[in-house]
């Protein structure tokens, strides 16, 4: 049971992982970057918190998040609609709507509140600063707490199975697996290592809504168990995420 439950532990840190990474290229490649191209500019800089472009743009500013929003409503759809068999890619589905929709969403809550970060880049000048700053908050209070519902029923729904793995151990496996991935990378940040604490960890965190869900699971489902099992497939992908996104994007792609 304990080699089970060790291996078990180790594929979902490994889906999380991938998860993270997807949910971070998401916002920084696709999203920043990717408006950066879009709008006629060139990259000089991408890395796993920090995208810089030869343009400055509320559109670029602004897409980061909205990309990542959107790879999580994929996510989320793909569950809904036409769910994998494979129990590891449900939970990767899962975790990708997690990290990257509570991330993103939660960066509204940061931006409205300490006008700091994408969200408040897209809404500077705007007047009056205050209730723009307010209706942000505020809407992300509401979207992180919507995000929270659907995630306890997307877990309940699709990932429910297994025979040892509770709803918060599985959320503080995979928070622990995706925070360590981003504080790792970050060490190797071209902007020095203090983008750890002021970028990495705050993004990754963002989700820690996912504890939440979790332990509120615990409580109103005693008997729920998280389908988690040794998937040697997962394993190399988490794995083979997690080395490109730490020795590549984590010294930055410079072009």
């Amino acid at each position: 049971m304990r080699t089970s439950s060790f291996s078990g532990a180790l594929t979902l840190s490994a889906i999380a992982c991938a998860a993270y990474v997807v949910a971070d290229v998401a916002h920084e490649g696709f999203g920043h970057g990717g408006a950066c191209l879009a709008l006629g500019g060139k990259l000089i800089l991408l890395s796993t918190t920090y995208e810089d472009c030869s343009i400055h743009s509320r559109l670029i500013d602004g897409a980061g998040p909205v990309v990542g929003l959107a790879v999580a409503l994929i996510a989320w759809a793909t569950l809904r609609i036409a769910p994998p068999r494979s129990p590891g890619s449900r939970v990767f589905l899962c975790l990708v709507f997690a990290f990257a929709a509570l991330w993103n969403v939660g960066y509204m809550i940061k931006s409205g509140l300490l006008d700091q970060g994408d969200w408040a880049f897209v809404i500077a000048g705007l007047e009056p600063s205050l209730l723009w700053h307010a209706g942000l908050t505020v809407l992300g209070v509401a979207l992180y707490a919507g995000t929270m519902r659907l995630l306890g029923g997307a877990i309940v729904r699709d990932l429910s199975g297994g025979e040892t793995d509770r709803p918060f151990g599985f959320a503080l496996t995979a928070l622990a697996a995706a925070g360590a991935l981003s504080a790792l990378a970050a060490a190797f940040d071209p902007r020095g290592a203090a983008t750890i604490f002021t970028d990495a960890l705050p993004s990754s965190l963002g989700s820690i809504g996912l504890l939440w869900v979790g332990w509120m699971l615990n409580r109103r489902l005693p008997n729920l168990r998280i389908a988690t099992a040794r998937s040697p497939a997962w394993l190399a992908t988490g794995i083979a995420s997690a080395l490109f996104f730490v020795a590549v994007l984590g010294p930055g792609v410079r072009f």
